[in-house]
């Protein structure tokens, strides 16, 4: 009786470790962030669960494969999710991801951009993207932390009907505007000390003419993306009086202004922007310098970036919207040595806040993967690298002060792998930085991030449900006669009343009606 009582436990030891070892076990992991504090992780072992991730690049990159697979590496290893990397080419990324959406292709996770269809708040307001309020908290608790240590403020940016649909990228977000020239020209010229020292609009243009007269180039070529900006960008204002002095508007992240804008800092009333002085001195100014040739003829139909189109020869400078390091930045992008000066000091709002949004789409199919994935973008400082670096020592060279460089002999346009876009993948502040920007570069952003001045309206996001049909025909007619104007191109004293007209017809008034109501609503709550 004794030996079938130990035979017994015998065999229920060896059917409990048996067992034991088909079941699947947990392992605490951790995600090393930039600062060497580290982000735990508890990742469970077995089949890894499967994603894909969309974004944005501006140029294709050879060896796209490789740097996939290392990042890869780490995601297996920390959090058990194999990732997919299906970058698509900036020219067509707006047009492709709402077409992936609504045909349920294979995309988990993906990024918004400041304009077109692939807008934050529209694709929230079409039902485009998952509310993730609640799952947030759960699997991507890091990135929330990673946000609030930089401004407590800047969350509540991406919030809209007080629910969460993303998370806003976190670069700089102290984004002002730029003038951009090639150095060899301004140096041709004799205007590199002028332009470096511009005060105003009418100093500007001592320079663009200068330059115009020593180069076949056409001077000023369009930031890109079909909008026709050229002497200023849509998401600040230029006082075209004075470049230092500050002017607050809020667009409501809506780089087509097609929500209106409220312009100053204790008003609050929302107004038709494109019926206001502002853009009338702008477009003015843009047709005068088109008609002296100093514009680009292609500028309003260009849809390549500003960056792109100087490497082409298309254009010598460019008006754009940057962070600190944007000089550096552009240089790269470009090719040449460029030259950056602020034109429109920075100011926070809704609209920077919400420009480029990691967020889930609809047709996404693991949303528990697709947060856990992210939140390793905003907390560890090897995958960020490799999304924009590429591989050390294969792609890139650390220098004596820990800022990095391209391989002897290689620039950015012959390199297997150089994305170089920090404020696309998750925080910034734990990418390396580029010589010659300065080793302390994100300790500076860090500084003016916490110090930073927000529009009275962040965290305000305006819901279009009510006027959907207004809206898009309102976006109709701005991308019929808004790059017209913007560039130049168009007679103003024509072009214009015929512009406000058509914006009357297709309901801009109700637009502005109905988001006023949302405005008074929104201040009354606080």
């Amino acid at each position: 009786m004794r030996r079938i009582l130990i035979m017994m436990i015998c065999l229920a030891m060896l059917l409990t470790l048996a067992t034991s070892c088909t079941e699947q076990t947990t392992t605490p992991t951790t995600a090393t962030s930039g600062d060497g504090t580290t982000a735990s992780e508890t990742t469970t072992m077995g089949p890894p669960a499967e994603i894909v991730v969309v974004y944005p690049l501006f140029a294709d990159q050879v060896e796209q494969d490789v740097v996939a697979a290392a990042i890869n590496e780490i995601s297996l290893a920390t959090i058990n999710v194999d990732v997919t990397l299906a970058p698509i080419s900036i020219a067509n990324y707006s047009q492709q991801v709402p077409l992936m959406i609504t045909g349920g292709e294979d995309m988990d996770l993906f990024e918004t951009l400041p304009g077109g269809p692939t807008l934050y708040a529209s694709m929230v307001n079409q039902n485009q993207i998952k509310d993730i309020t609640d799952l947030a908290p759960m699997y991507a608790q890091g990135i929330i932390d990673a946000i609030n240590s930089v401004n407590p403020g800047y969350l509540s940016g991406v919030y809209i009907s007080g629910k969460m649909y993303g998370f806003p990228s976190l670069f700089d977000k102290v984004s002002s505007t730029y003038a951009d020239m090639r150095k060899d020209v301004l140096v041709e010229a004799g205007m590199l000390e002028n332009y470096q020292n511009m005060k105003n609009i009418d100093d500007f243009e001592t320079v663009v003419a200068a330059v115009d007269a020593v180069s076949d180039i056409p001077v000023l070529c369009s930031s890109g993306n079909g909008w026709g900006n050229v002497i200023s960008s849509t998401a600040r204002l230029t006082n075209f009086d004075d470049f230092d002095t500050q002017i607050v508007s809020e667009f409501f992240s809506s780089a087509e202004w097609a929500y209106g804008a409220i312009f100053g800092t204790d008003n609050t009333t929302v107004v038709n922007a494109y019926a206001s002085e502002y853009f009338l001195e702008k477009i003015t100014i843009a047709n005068d310098w088109y008609n002296k040739g100093y514009i680009s003829k292609d500028a309003a139909t260009q849809i390549e970036g500003g960056g792109a189109t100087i490497k082409a020869n298309g254009g010598l400078g460019q008006v754009t919207d940057g962070e600190l390091g944007h000089q550096t930045f552009n240089s790269n992008e470009t090719g040449y040595d460029m030259i950056s000066v602020i034109i429109a000091p920075a100011i926070v709002n809704t609209g920077i806040m919400q420009k480029f949004v990691w967020a889930l789409p609809v047709s996404g199919k693991d949303d528990e993967a697709a947060l856990k994935f992210l939140n390793l973008m905003y907390t560890n400082a090897d995958v960020v690298n490799l999304f924009n670096y590429g591989i050390e020592d294969r792609h890139y060279v650390t220098n004596e002060d820990g800022t990095i460089s391209l391989p002897e002999g290689i620039e950015s346009g012959s390199a297997s792998y150089w994305v170089n876009s920090s404020f696309l993948f998750g925080s910034q502040f734990l990418a390396k930085v580029v010589k010659p920007d300065p080793a302390d570069l994100r300790e500076q952003a860090l500084e003016l991030n916490k110090n930073a001045t927000t529009a009275p309206l962040l965290g305000f996001a305006v819901d279009s449900t009510s006027f959907t049909n207004e809206y898009t025909a309102v976006i109709n007619v701005v991308t019929q006669y808004a790059p017209g104007l913007n560039s130049g191109s168009s007679d103003p004293e024509t072009t214009l009343p015929q512009f406000l007209s058509a914006l009357e017809a297709a309901g801009m008034q109700t637009i502005i009606d109905d988001v006023q109501s949302q405005v008074d609503a929104y201040i009354a709550a606080q």
